[in-house]
This record gives structure tokens, C-alpha cells and sequence, in this order.
């Protein structure tokens, strides 16, 4: 189907495999960090490194840094203003092996001149965790909004809609892009409720406009926060013959938060969320313990993470951060 909201059996997504992912983010090593999509998010990183500075840093772990590792850098800019004789520890870890290479030739290499411990992990978060050692940290995670998909809030520095800047930087992302409501199963997988559309770039714009209400409506009317209800729209944009694909996915305020709670429940860990124009972020603190090192998540990673593996990997990050 074209480009219409579909209930039928017609969609065809790329295979989901790391390898594929990965080859899209190694085709964006160079310019993933200057466009707009990476930039229209600074309210994310003004909340981080408030949350960065109530906490001592022995170590810093970014998962996912890709787009220009800003994590790192702007939290360890801000610290060494604030203390220029602190060197935490910084590991680095992007699924991506150029990314993480570009890390470590370019964007970081000067923390490295000043006698940083950096280490550079590339691959899935899952496994890297596997090789961090645990300790308590406080856990930052930024997400998307999926309101935030249909609502641009240009006051708040977030000028374009996640849909018109997605279809905007088509030549980045894809020639086509596939919308999926998606509710997290029994199984703790993210799969399709059934109602899905596809955008090609080159289509009528009357027509695109109509499936971006249509979902922006179900968005605001179909699909309840609860049991049942979405808990994310999955985006999923690739070109013919281009090797690769891009996933994200946009949560509901019910959608992000019920992993996150059911991952780290309350009795355990204290949860905290800061909402701004473009998403959310969750602060989670270990109880009884204090943190003496942060792990970010931050600008939707775990939004990019394969529709099966989000809840898996977002458990095996509680295992460093306790």
C-alpha cells in the first residue's frame, strides 16, 4: 500500500538485524551530528547536566553515543568548568564501529590529551553491559515523545514536528518510511497493533498531510495509556537498494514508563522524569545507595534499539547501575 493508514497485510519492513542496523549507522559516522534532528533537542541535555552535577562522578558511561558523542563531552565540559582537576573515568560504547572510532580520533580525543581513562566499546548495549562493572550510578534515559511526532514547539528550540523533520531529512534516513503503533506484548516485545502507513518521499503532499492526521487522531483518540493501548509508534525509514535502515520509536507517556517501572520498581529505585518539548527524561536513582557515577541513555537510543530487544536491554543496564 502506497500511502494510506492500512489494516491489511501489505507492509514489508527490512530485515530487523543488528547487521543491518549497524550498516546505516556506519554510513552516518561523518554527518549524523550536524543535523537538525541531533540539534532541536538541547532541553534533554540542560536537564542532564543538572542531574550530573547532584551526584560525584568517579565514572562516566555513555551507551549509544553515536551523533557526535554530545553526552560525554558536554557533561565532562561542564565538569571540568566546575572542577578542572576531576577526571572520572569514561566509557564509551555506539552499536556502531565508526561512531565509536569517530569518538575516539575527533570528538573526545582532547579529554584524552588532559589524561582521561577513556575505553570505547563498541556494539549492543545488552553485551556491553556484560563487561561493565557494577556499582552504583544514577541512570539518565531520554526518550521521544510521540506527541512531540505530530507538535513542534519552536518557543522550546524544537522548530519541526518529528514527522516533518524525519520527511525533511529523507536523504539521510530513507526514501520511504513505514509507521507502526506498537504495544509492548506479554513476551515484552514491542509488536504492531495493526494499524500501520507508508510515506514515500516524492508522495502528494495533500496526501502525506492526511496520514499525518490520521495518525496524529489515533494518537489522541484510538489508543488509551493502559492494558491494551499503544505504547510507542515505530518509524521505520529505508531506500531501495541502499544497504541499511534507520528504526526509531516514539513513546506514549504510558509506553516508556511502564518498562521503565516494571524494570526498576519503586521499592527498589527512585524514578524521576523531567518532560520537555521534544520527549522525556527518566532519572533513576538507586534506594539506600549512593550513586557514585552516571550511565546515560540519552537523545531516544533506546528508541533505536530493535522492536524485540528494548525491554531485555534495559534490564541488563539495571545490572551496572546497582
Amino acid at each position: 500500500m502506497k500511502a494510506n493508514v492500512s489494516v491489511d497485510g501489505k507492509w514489508c519492513k527490512p530485515l530487523m538485524s543488528v547487521e543491518n542496523q549497524s550498516a546505516f549507522w556506519d554510513a552516518q559516522s561523518d554527518s549524523y551530528e550536524k543535523t537538525e534532528m541531533t540539534n532541536d533537542n538541547q532541553s534533554e541535555m540542560d536537564v542532564v547536566i543538572s542531574k550530573c552535577r547532584e551526584v560525584p562522578m568517579s565514572d562516566i558511561v555513555t551507551l549509544g553515543g553515536a551523533i557526535g558523542c554530545r553526552d560525554p563531552k558536554l557533561i565532562l565540559d561542564d565538569l571540568i568548568a566546575r572542577d578542572p582537576h576531576a577526571r572520572p573515568t569514561v566509557i564509551f560504547n555506539d552499536l556502531s564501529v565508526r561512531q565509536v572510532e569517530r569518538a575516539r580520533k575527533i570528538i573526545l580525543a582532547g579529554f584524552a590529551e588532559l589524561g582521561f581513562d577513556l575505553s570505547y566499546l563498541p556494539g549492543q548495549i545488552q553485551e556491553v553491559c556484560r563487561t561493565i562493572e557494577s556499582c552504583p550510578r544514577r541512570l539518565m534515559i531520554g526518550v521521544y515523545d510521540c506527541r512531540s511526532f505530530f507538535k513542534a514547539d519552536p518557543q522550546s528550540g524544537y522548530p519541526l514536528c518529528g514527522f516533518d523533520e524525519y520527511l525533511k531529512n529523507h536523504n539521510i534516513l530513507g526514501e520511504e518510511f513505514l509507521m507502526d503503533w506498537v504495544r509492548l506484548s506479554a513476551s515484552k516485545h514491542l509488536v504492531s497493533l495493526g494499524v500501520r502507513a507508508k510515506v514515500r518521499c516524492g508522495d502528494d503532499p495533500e496526501i502525506v498531510g492526511s496520514i499525518k492526521d490520521a495518525l496524529a487522531l489515533l494518537e489522541r483518540k484510538a489508543f488509551p495509556y493502559g492494558v491494551g493501548g499503544a505504547s510507542a509508534l515505530q518509524i521505520i525509514g529505508q531506500t531501495v537498494h541502499r544497504e541499511g535502515f534507520f528504526i526509531s520509536h516514539w513513546y506514549t507517556p504510558f509506553g516508556m514508563s511502564q518498562m521503565i517501572h516494571e524494570i526498576f520498581p519503586r521499592e527498589d529505585f527512585l524514578v524521576a522524569s523531567n518532560h520537555f518539548a521534544k520527549g522525556t527524561v527518566f532519572t533513576i536513582d538507586p534506594i539506600g545507595k549512593t550513586p557514585t557515577g552516571i550511565v546515560t541513555v540519552l537523545n531516544n537510543v533506546i528508541g533505536n534499539v530493535l522492536p524485540d530487544d528494548q525491554y531485555e536491554t534495559l534490564k541488563s543496564i539495571k545490572r551496572i547501575v546497582v
